[in-house]
């Protein structure tokens, strides 16, 4: 099972799939996953991936067999 985390003032939202293909359900909750990265990249926000015990800047494309992604939006402020 994997997750996305994505940070925002209201706290986090969690995102979870599983990389298990032979359901619809499975399915469509991959292709969630991908668009809220996606979207989230368009949108100018980081995007982490867990490697091993770390998370690392990604740009990558959506990997269904990752454990965690992080979206954090870009500060806005002056």
């Amino acid at each position: 099972m994997g997750r996305i985390i994505v940070a925002n003032r209201r706290g986090h939202q969690l995102v979870e799939w599983t990389a298990d293909t032979d359901t619809e359900e499975a399915r469509e909750g991959i292709l969630e996953a991908e668009r809220i990265l996606r979207e989230a990249r368009d949108k100018g926000c980081a995007v982490s991936k867990k490697v091993g015990t770390q998370h690392v800047l990604d740009d990558g494309p959506f990997d269904p067999y990752a454990e965690e992604y992080q979206i954090i939006a870009p500060i806005a402020g002056g």
